[in-house]
């Protein structure tokens, strides 16, 4: 049995000096004065490992950008066990052979992982099929790669209608395509950095989520809305959630940090869709995340290359960016200057995802569960920079900022997979196989 000594654990909602013993896959006793092959973590805190609903490993045709085995690296590297992947693959994954060969790909992954399939006008008819090995579907109400496009409001609804005879979830990217074509042909001929957020305005993703509740409350669909970005929608949802419709909704490091104001200065490396909002749009963000109207935090890590990022027609360079590795550690540092609590922490990257995705057997530390953990040292301080980044894009947003707290030793499935710096061989687990 191997022992996690001298830490101070996160369970049952609060910090405990107490060991973790570890047989194989799972937790197999926590208590004091456990003995074993011991790891000595004195001084550190230990969590659960963190789940990532929302990124994008690419691979297929754009493997220069990410893989399964570098983007799984650098989630580990940044205290997550399980990643959730999203469909916007080239080609996307809209059908069932897509889906066999990204399984097939993912095995890369030294992190544990389930995978979503995309839903598109002709593909609604056959999900009993797809549901079993996948963690949800994924709904996209506005344009974007290749057969996603989903934009019939009827079809939409028909959507809500067949997931929910899967039992599992529907994600939602929250844009209304008829709002964006307005915006955007006003600003058509406008290339600078506040071109691309003026012609995916609020209300675009207002009018989007609007619907999307109403399908949930109809339907009676496992709703849940990905990268919500501002206050509109924010208010909605919570009105929602107060009459009694079931739904969860996200948010990312990207719309707590970064405004409109950042444009100017990081251009094409900090666009992305939504795109950066208002300063009220991130206050919003906060409060959302304190008082649990935002249930998780995720990443939509979406890497672009920098040679990608750095075109001159800011118009026409890719929207996303990185941030698998980097969510912990920004969160971490938000809890030491007490703009978060560890709970909190918890509570949307560990336990909610586990329960929104049924995870079973993960999110939260107890005997019998599997052994993903993440150890941190809250008092390490250190520079984001460019050159420590795992992600094979190569650089990060946050570049830079000094975060104090910070991940350093990741477990997966019971095996140490990142220790101070490095990281060693493991294969992940599909979670939905």
């Amino acid at each position: 049995m191997k022992v996690l000594k001298n830490a101070a654990v996160f369970i049952d909602n609060t910090l405990k000096k107490i060991d973790i013993g570890i047989e194989g896959e799972k937790i197999s006793k926590i208590g004091k004065n456990l003995h074993g092959d011991e790891i000595d973590c004195t001084g550190l805190i230990i969590l659960p490992g963190a789940i990532d609903i929302h990124v994008h490993f690419r691979d297929f045709k754009e493997s220069h950008k990410e893989d399964w085995f570098t983007g799984s690296r650098a989630a580990a590297k940044g205290g997550t066990t399980t990643v959730l992947d999203m469909v916007n693959n080239n080609p996307p994954i809209t059908t069932y052979e897509r889906l066999m060969k990204k399984k097939k790909l993912a095995k890369k992954s030294i992190v544990n992982y389930g995978l979503y399939f995309g839903l598109g006008p002709k593909n609604l008819d056959n999900l009993e099929k797809i549901a079993p090995h996948v963690c949800g579907f994924k709904l996209h109400m506005c344009r974007t790669t290749g057969d996603l496009l989903l934009t019939d409001p009827r079809l939409q609804k028909k959507s809500f209608e067949a997931v929910k005879k899967t039992g599992k979830p529907i994600v939602i990217h929250a844009e209304d395509q008829k709002t964006l074509d307005t915006a955007e042909n006003i600003h058509k001929e406008i290339c600078d950095y506040l071109a691309h957020a003026d012609s995916r305005p609020r209300l675009a993703e207002s009018r989007a989520v609007t619907y999307a509740i109403a399908c949930a409350k109809e339907t009676g669909a496992k709703t849940h809305l990905t990268h919500i970005s501002t206050t509109l929608a924010l208010t909605q949802i919570r009105k929602a959630k107060n009459a009694g419709i079931y739904l969860t909704c996200d948010t990312t490091p990207t719309y707590m940090y970064f405004t409109r104001d950042n444009l100017e200065k990081m251009g094409a490396f900090c666009k992305m869709n939504p795109p950066v909002r208002t300063k009220e749009d991130l206050d919003s963000i906060w409060e959302s995340i304190k008082y649990n109207i935002i249930d998780i935090i995720s990443t939509d890590h979406a890497p672009h290359t920098i040679k990608e990022k750095e075109t001159n027609n800011f118009k026409t360079a890719p929207a996303g960016i990185p941030g698998v590795e980097m969510r912990l550690p920004l969160l971490l540092d938000a809890v030491n200057k007490n703009l978060l609590t560890l709970e909190t922490l918890v509570n949307t990257c560990c336990t909610n995802p586990a329960k929104r995705f049924n995870l079973k057997g993960r999110g939260e530390i107890k005997e019998g569960n599997y052994a993903d953990l993440v150890a941190i040292n809250m008092n390490q301080k250190k520079e984001v920079r460019r050159e420590d980044q795992i992600t094979k894009c190569g650089w990060s947003p946050y570049e830079g900022m000094i975060l104090k707290g910070w991940p350093v030793m990741t477990f997966v499935n019971g095996n140490l997979v990142y220790n101070l710096g490095r990281l060693y061989y493991n294969q992940g687990q599909d979670l939905f196989e």
